[in-house]
Protein backbone atom coordinates (compact mmCIF):
# COMPACT_ATOMS: atom_id res chain seq x y z
CA UNK A 1 0.00 0.00 0.00
CA UNK A 2 1.04 3.08 -0.61
CA UNK A 3 1.83 5.72 1.72
CA UNK A 4 -0.62 8.74 2.23
CA UNK A 5 1.46 11.55 1.12
CA UNK A 6 2.21 9.93 -2.05
CA UNK A 7 -1.57 9.40 -2.62
CA UNK A 8 -2.21 12.94 -1.87
CA UNK A 9 0.66 14.38 -4.12
CA UNK A 10 0.03 12.51 -6.96
CA UNK A 11 -4.42 13.44 -6.49
CA UNK A 12 -3.11 17.09 -6.31
CA UNK A 13 -1.10 17.39 -9.00
CA UNK A 14 -3.88 15.80 -10.63
CA UNK A 15 -6.67 18.07 -9.73
CA UNK A 16 -4.62 21.02 -9.60
CA UNK A 17 -4.09 20.84 -13.36
CA UNK A 18 -7.86 20.21 -13.81
CA UNK A 19 -8.42 23.65 -11.31
CA UNK A 20 -5.80 25.59 -13.89
CA UNK A 21 -7.62 24.69 -17.24
CA UNK A 22 -11.30 25.64 -15.57
CA UNK A 23 -9.61 28.81 -14.03
CA UNK A 24 -8.39 29.91 -17.51
CA UNK A 25 -12.10 29.08 -19.04
CA UNK A 26 -13.41 31.10 -16.48
CA UNK A 27 -11.40 34.63 -16.68
CA UNK A 28 -10.90 34.59 -20.11
CA UNK A 29 -15.52 35.04 -19.83
CA UNK A 30 -14.90 37.96 -17.91
CA UNK A 31 -17.63 40.16 -19.12
CA UNK A 32 -15.04 43.52 -19.98
CA UNK A 33 -12.52 42.13 -22.45
CA UNK A 34 -10.09 44.64 -21.62
CA UNK A 35 -10.10 43.19 -17.90
CA UNK A 36 -9.38 39.24 -18.66
CA UNK A 37 -5.19 40.04 -19.12
CA UNK A 38 -5.27 41.26 -15.34
CA UNK A 39 -8.08 38.57 -14.29
CA UNK A 40 -5.69 36.04 -15.39
CA UNK A 41 -2.62 37.93 -14.33
CA UNK A 42 -4.11 37.77 -10.78
CA UNK A 43 -5.69 34.05 -11.24
CA UNK A 44 -2.48 32.46 -12.16
CA UNK A 45 0.30 30.79 -10.12
CA UNK A 46 -0.25 29.29 -6.87
CA UNK A 47 -0.27 25.81 -5.53
CA UNK A 48 -3.96 25.41 -5.42
CA UNK A 49 -4.06 23.78 -2.09
CA UNK A 50 -7.52 25.08 -1.42
CA UNK A 51 -9.40 24.40 -4.18
CA UNK A 52 -7.66 20.39 -4.28
CA UNK A 53 -9.21 20.19 -0.23
CA UNK A 54 -12.49 21.35 -1.88
CA UNK A 55 -12.83 18.54 -4.17
CA UNK A 56 -10.54 15.76 -1.49
CA UNK A 57 -13.10 16.74 1.01
CA UNK A 58 -15.84 15.93 -1.66
CA UNK A 59 -14.69 13.03 -2.50
CA UNK A 60 -13.87 11.76 1.22
CA UNK A 61 -17.26 12.17 2.23
CA UNK A 62 -18.48 10.00 -0.86
CA UNK A 63 -19.05 13.22 -3.47
CA UNK A 64 -17.43 13.33 -6.76
CA UNK A 65 -14.50 15.46 -7.83
CA UNK A 66 -16.09 16.87 -10.38
CA UNK A 67 -19.30 17.66 -8.71
CA UNK A 68 -17.15 20.29 -6.60
CA UNK A 69 -14.57 21.34 -9.62
CA UNK A 70 -16.62 24.50 -9.85
CA UNK A 71 -16.51 25.01 -6.05
CA UNK A 72 -12.68 24.50 -6.02
CA UNK A 73 -12.05 27.46 -8.73
CA UNK A 74 -14.39 29.63 -6.47
CA UNK A 75 -12.40 29.15 -3.90
CA UNK A 76 -9.41 29.77 -5.82
CA UNK A 77 -10.89 33.01 -7.77
CA UNK A 78 -11.37 34.64 -4.12
CA UNK A 79 -7.87 33.61 -2.69
CA UNK A 80 -6.62 35.07 -5.79
CA UNK A 81 -8.18 38.32 -5.33
CA UNK A 82 -7.56 38.33 -1.64
CA UNK A 83 -3.67 38.26 -2.52
CA UNK A 84 -3.79 41.09 -5.01
CA UNK A 85 -5.72 43.05 -2.76
CA UNK A 86 -3.24 42.04 0.21
CA UNK A 87 -0.13 43.05 -2.15
CA UNK A 88 -1.11 46.58 -2.42
CA UNK A 89 -2.04 46.77 1.56
CA UNK A 90 1.05 45.52 2.65
CA UNK A 91 3.28 47.19 -0.42
CA UNK A 92 4.32 43.83 -1.34
CA UNK A 93 6.32 43.70 -5.10
CA UNK A 94 6.19 40.34 -5.84
CA UNK A 95 3.73 37.46 -5.72
CA UNK A 96 4.42 33.78 -7.07
CA UNK A 97 8.00 34.60 -8.54
CA UNK A 98 6.91 37.83 -10.50
CA UNK A 99 5.36 40.97 -10.47
CA UNK A 100 2.39 41.71 -8.12
CA UNK A 101 -0.13 42.70 -10.53
CA UNK A 102 -0.28 46.34 -9.06
CA UNK A 103 3.46 46.64 -9.83
CA UNK A 104 2.08 45.18 -13.29
CA UNK A 105 -1.11 46.95 -13.98
CA UNK A 106 -1.10 49.71 -11.13
CA UNK A 107 -3.16 49.78 -8.21
CA UNK A 108 -6.59 50.92 -10.08
CA UNK A 109 -6.89 48.11 -12.26
CA UNK A 110 -6.14 45.38 -9.99
CA UNK A 111 -8.44 46.40 -7.30
CA UNK A 112 -11.64 47.10 -10.05
CA UNK A 113 -10.54 43.49 -11.21
CA UNK A 114 -10.33 41.85 -8.14
CA UNK A 115 -13.05 43.69 -6.92
CA UNK A 116 -15.06 41.89 -10.36
CA UNK A 117 -13.40 38.41 -9.62
CA UNK A 118 -14.92 37.80 -5.98
CA UNK A 119 -18.50 38.27 -7.03
CA UNK A 120 -18.18 36.79 -9.89
CA UNK A 121 -16.64 33.52 -7.65
CA UNK A 122 -19.38 34.09 -5.31
CA UNK A 123 -22.46 33.80 -8.21
CA UNK A 124 -20.58 30.56 -9.43
CA UNK A 125 -21.17 28.99 -6.06
CA UNK A 126 -24.77 30.49 -5.65
CA UNK A 127 -25.88 28.77 -9.10
CA UNK A 128 -24.46 25.64 -8.68
CA UNK A 129 -24.74 24.99 -5.16
CA UNK A 130 -27.88 27.40 -3.61
CA UNK A 131 -27.80 29.32 -0.73
CA UNK A 132 -25.89 28.22 1.93
CA UNK A 133 -22.97 27.62 0.14
CA UNK A 134 -23.10 31.73 -0.87
CA UNK A 135 -23.57 32.60 2.88
CA UNK A 136 -20.73 30.49 3.66
CA UNK A 137 -18.77 32.17 1.10
CA UNK A 138 -19.71 35.42 1.98
CA UNK A 139 -18.91 34.78 5.68
CA UNK A 140 -15.69 33.04 4.82
CA UNK A 141 -14.73 36.44 2.87
CA UNK A 142 -16.08 38.97 5.81
CA UNK A 143 -14.05 36.55 8.15
CA UNK A 144 -10.56 36.83 6.21
CA UNK A 145 -11.19 41.10 5.67
CA UNK A 146 -11.80 41.24 9.31
CA UNK A 147 -8.18 39.47 9.94
CA UNK A 148 -6.71 41.60 7.36
CA UNK A 149 -8.34 44.46 9.30
CA UNK A 150 -6.29 43.67 12.41
CA UNK A 151 -3.15 43.21 10.65
CA UNK A 152 -2.90 46.25 8.75
CA UNK A 153 -5.06 48.85 11.83
CA UNK A 154 -3.27 47.38 14.95
CA UNK A 155 0.21 47.33 16.27
CA UNK A 156 1.53 44.15 17.86
CA UNK A 157 1.79 46.18 21.25
CA UNK A 158 -1.79 46.83 20.88
CA UNK A 159 -2.65 43.36 21.25
CA UNK A 160 -1.79 40.15 23.52
CA UNK A 161 0.50 37.16 21.74
CA UNK A 162 -2.31 34.78 21.80
CA UNK A 163 -4.17 36.90 19.44
CA UNK A 164 -2.37 35.72 16.82
CA UNK A 165 -4.30 32.80 16.80
CA UNK A 166 -7.39 34.59 16.21
CA UNK A 167 -5.98 36.43 13.45
CA UNK A 168 -4.40 33.42 11.76
CA UNK A 169 -7.78 32.00 11.85
CA UNK A 170 -9.78 34.43 10.29
CA UNK A 171 -6.96 35.61 7.89
CA UNK A 172 -6.25 32.36 6.74
CA UNK A 173 -8.20 29.78 7.80
CA UNK A 174 -11.31 30.99 6.81
CA UNK A 175 -10.93 30.26 3.16
CA UNK A 176 -9.27 26.83 4.07
CA UNK A 177 -12.74 26.62 6.18
CA UNK A 178 -14.48 27.54 3.38
CA UNK A 179 -12.99 25.33 0.59
CA UNK A 180 -13.49 22.52 2.86
CA UNK A 181 -17.86 23.65 3.38
CA UNK A 182 -18.41 23.85 -0.32
CA UNK A 183 -15.98 20.61 -0.88
CA UNK A 184 -19.43 18.84 2.18
CA UNK A 185 -21.71 20.84 0.25
CA UNK A 186 -20.73 19.40 -3.10
CA UNK A 187 -20.98 15.70 -1.72
CA UNK A 188 -24.42 16.73 -0.30
CA UNK A 189 -23.64 16.25 2.58
CA UNK A 190 -24.13 19.35 4.62
CA UNK A 191 -24.71 16.98 7.83
CA UNK A 192 -21.47 17.76 8.00
CA UNK A 193 -20.59 21.31 7.28
CA UNK A 194 -20.06 21.99 10.58
CA UNK A 195 -17.29 19.19 10.76
CA UNK A 196 -15.45 20.01 7.71
CA UNK A 197 -15.69 23.78 8.58
CA UNK A 198 -13.97 23.26 11.79
CA UNK A 199 -11.47 21.02 10.31
CA UNK A 200 -10.77 23.07 7.31
CA UNK A 201 -10.12 25.91 9.75
CA UNK A 202 -7.81 24.37 11.79
CA UNK A 203 -5.61 23.38 8.68
CA UNK A 204 -5.30 26.79 7.53
CA UNK A 205 -4.38 27.45 10.74
CA UNK A 206 -1.57 24.88 10.61
CA UNK A 207 -0.29 26.69 7.33
CA UNK A 208 -0.16 29.80 8.82
CA UNK A 209 1.67 28.95 12.01
CA UNK A 210 3.88 26.49 9.09
CA UNK A 211 4.32 29.91 6.97
CA UNK A 212 5.72 31.75 9.72
CA UNK A 213 7.78 29.04 11.18
CA UNK A 214 9.48 29.22 7.73
CA UNK A 215 9.72 32.61 8.08
CA UNK A 216 11.24 33.01 11.82
CA UNK A 217 13.65 29.96 10.31
CA UNK A 218 15.13 32.16 7.40
CA UNK A 219 15.18 35.20 9.65
CA UNK A 220 16.93 33.54 12.66
CA UNK A 221 19.44 32.50 9.19
CA UNK A 222 20.06 36.38 8.55
CA UNK A 223 17.56 36.46 5.87
CA UNK A 224 15.05 39.89 5.70
CA UNK A 225 11.38 39.14 6.81
CA UNK A 226 8.87 41.42 5.81
CA UNK A 227 7.73 43.00 9.23
CA UNK A 228 3.56 42.69 10.14
CA UNK A 229 1.47 42.38 13.21
CA UNK A 230 0.33 38.69 12.76
CA UNK A 231 4.05 37.73 12.49
CA UNK A 232 5.16 40.34 15.34
CA UNK A 233 2.45 38.57 17.16
CA UNK A 234 3.67 34.96 16.01
CA UNK A 235 6.88 36.18 17.69
CA UNK A 236 5.77 37.05 20.81
CA UNK A 237 4.08 33.67 21.17
CA UNK A 238 7.15 31.33 20.37
CA UNK A 239 9.98 33.50 22.08
CA UNK A 240 11.72 34.11 18.64
CA UNK A 241 12.53 29.68 19.50
CA UNK A 242 11.93 27.49 16.55
CA UNK A 243 11.59 24.80 18.96
CA UNK A 244 8.33 26.81 20.69
CA UNK A 245 7.57 27.05 16.91
CA UNK A 246 7.56 23.56 16.24
CA UNK A 247 5.65 22.53 19.62
CA UNK A 248 3.04 24.95 18.75
CA UNK A 249 2.28 23.63 14.67
CA UNK A 250 2.31 20.12 16.01
CA UNK A 251 -0.12 21.32 18.31
CA UNK A 252 -2.24 22.60 15.35
CA UNK A 253 -1.50 20.06 13.26
CA UNK A 254 -3.03 17.12 15.60
CA UNK A 255 -5.70 19.43 15.94
CA UNK A 256 -6.94 19.41 12.36
CA UNK A 257 -5.88 15.35 12.05
CA UNK A 258 -8.51 14.52 15.25
CA UNK A 259 -11.13 16.80 13.75
CA UNK A 260 -10.75 14.54 10.57
CA UNK A 261 -10.93 11.37 12.30
CA UNK A 262 -14.02 12.07 13.48
CA UNK A 263 -15.52 12.67 10.35
CA UNK A 264 -17.12 9.32 8.38
CA UNK A 265 -15.58 7.25 6.39
CA UNK A 266 -12.40 9.66 5.71
CA UNK A 267 -9.01 8.05 4.81
CA UNK A 268 -6.80 10.50 3.21
CA UNK A 269 -8.12 13.75 5.35
CA UNK A 270 -6.26 13.17 8.78
CA UNK A 271 -2.86 13.27 6.58
CA UNK A 272 -3.38 16.14 4.84
CA UNK A 273 -2.15 18.64 7.73
CA UNK A 274 1.43 16.94 7.79
CA UNK A 275 1.58 16.67 4.30
CA UNK A 276 1.22 20.24 3.68
CA UNK A 277 2.59 21.45 6.28
CA UNK A 278 6.09 19.38 5.70
CA UNK A 279 5.62 20.71 1.59
CA UNK A 280 6.13 24.09 3.02
CA UNK A 281 8.54 23.29 6.08
CA UNK A 282 11.32 21.96 3.15
CA UNK A 283 11.47 25.77 2.27
CA UNK A 284 13.69 25.79 4.93
CA UNK A 285 14.68 22.84 5.03
CA UNK A 286 13.23 22.01 7.83
CA UNK A 287 10.54 18.94 8.65
CA UNK A 288 7.59 17.99 11.01
CA UNK A 289 9.31 14.90 11.65
CA UNK A 290 12.51 16.63 12.92
CA UNK A 291 13.18 16.21 16.89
Amino acid sequence: MRPPAAEIAERWEAWRARIDELIGRVVSSVPAAAAVGVARYIAEGGKRLRGFLTILVAEELGGRGDDALDAAVAVELVHASSLALDDIIDGDTVRRGRPAAWVAFGVARTVMVSNLLIPLAQSMVFRRYGDLALRRTVEAWLDASLGEVYDAFYSPDELPPEAYLRIARLKTGALFRLAAELGAIAAGRDDLLAAAGGYGEALGLAYQVADDLVDLALELQGREVRPSTGYALFKRLVGSSTSRAFELLRGVVGEASRLAEAMPGVRLLPHVPSFMVNAMLREAGLSLDAP
